[in-house]
């Protein structure tokens, strides 16, 4: 009953959210349908509910997905996006390759939900391009994410080095294949075709650099205050956001009412709902218990490499919690049939495929609240870089 309330949970999230309900309240609504299936009365669901809400990383994780959301507003407001995205233009000299390389440089602030901002960037340039909301949405995802086979610092890949053992430079050069294909086959779908903008833009001078370093501080200052200094994400984007307020063009005067106006409810809502939902989850064990009978089916190991990843990313919406949850078991199996390296590779890229098409992924949340874009044609966007992505994995199962 535990595993048909989470199925039938995420059919009615889905289906609330093509339905245009708030996603925070569709998460609660999933929530409460997984709880009572699972023999949970209202008080127990009430008591999680504050229990969850309650807890340190919950609430940093809520002040963050607010923050975000601030940032990039008063850096809108504050004109310093758009004075970014011209400068971006002017260096690059495409607004192609700009589209690409927004999500991409926001994408190694490694915050849950952290497309939100990157997305009034993709949006004004999807706009230059005319773009659906659906693609803009799409490039900004996976653009976002598809660095994410190789960048050291995603905490999925910090989980997979210290379990399995394996050399960082060993999972980069084999997991390399993926984030290139991703990004090629990214740019091929969604931009190969479209009319570039970059015969009106000047030579870049000095300045221009400089004004980019500038306007881009916000965001690289975050970083280096969470990555170097070891500060948590709200205070190096409350950081960010100082900056933002300083070097933006709105007078002091101004700034209360642009953060009021910054506040991104729906955003702060679907966090809350995301906290609720993955309480419920941990209360139930429901994944454990459908993990244990798969493995006593006596299926090959190699269908396991991917089951049990992509539904645990599925559900979790997490790729370090569903690795954190799948390796350990299959770990022993991976090396008494010596494909720790390609069960490895197999289980991180399974887990990756389901944690970033789960319908409670922050970033896609944020993304589709932002795009005002439905799920389904998001997903239909997906759906020829995901066929790449699977045919690279299985090339390169034939080769380990």
């Amino acid at each position: 009953m535990a595993v048909f309330g989470i199925v039938a949970a995420f059919v009615v999230i889905v289906l609330l959210v093509q339905k245009k309900v708030e996603v925070g309240l569709s998460l609660i609504v999933g929530a409460v349908i997984v709880g009572l299936s699972s023999g949970q009365g209202v008080m127990a669901l009430f008591g999680t509910a504050v229990l969850s809400l309650g807890t340190s990383s919950s609430v940093d994780l809520i002040l963050t997905l607010g923050l975000i959301s601030l940032l990039g507003s008063v850096m809108k407001e504050g004109h310093l996006l758009s004075e970014m995205v011209a400068l971006l233009q002017i260096t690059l000299r495409s607004t192609k390759l700009t589209i690409m390389l927004v999500p991409s440089l926001i994408g190694t602030l490694t915050v849950p939900g952290g497309a939100i901002m990157s997305a009034p960037t993709v949006e004004r340039l999807g706009q230059e391009l005319e773009l659906s909301p659906a693609r803009m949405a799409a490039i900004n995802l996976l653009f976002r994410h598809g660095w994410y086979f190789v960048y050291p610092l995603i905490p999925g890949f910090i989980l997979i080095t210290s379990l399995t053992g394996l050399p960082l430079s060993h999972l980069l050069l084999w997991q390399l294949p993926l984030t290139i294909v991703s990004l090629v086959a990214g740019y091929f779908v969604y931009l190969r075709g479209i009319p570039d903008k970059t015969s009106a833009f000047p030579s870049p001078t000095l300045q221009d650099f400089l004004k980019l370093i500038q306007y881009t501080s916000p965001i690289w200052v975050s970083l280096a205050l969470t990555v170097a200094a070891g500060l948590s994400f709200p205070v190096a984007l409350f950081g960010g956001l100082v900056l933002a307020l300083l070097f933006g063009k709105k007078p002091a005067k101004e700034w209360p009412q642009m953060l009021y106006r910054g506040l991104n409810m729906p955003i702060i809502a679907a966090g809350v709902g995301i906290v609720f939902f993955q309480g419920v989850i941990g209360q139930v064990e429901a994944l454990p218990f459908l993990i244990g009978r798969l493995l006593a089916t006596g299926l090959p190991v190699s269908v396991l490499y991917v089951v049990l990843p992509f539904c645990a990313g599925l559900v979790s919406a997490s790729n370090a919690s569903s690795l954190g949850l799948t390796l350990p078991l299959l770990l022993p199996a991976m090396q008494a049939t010596d494909t720790v390296l390609l069960g490895t590779v197999v289980a991180y890229t399974s887990s990756f495929m389901g944690y970033f098409a789960s319908p409670l992924h922050l970033c896609q949340v944020a993304t589709t609240t932002h795009f005002k874009c439905q799920v389904l044609p998001l997903y239909r966007e997906y759906r020829w870089p995901a066929a790449a992505l699977v045919t690279t994995l299985i090339v390169l199962g034939t080769v380990l």
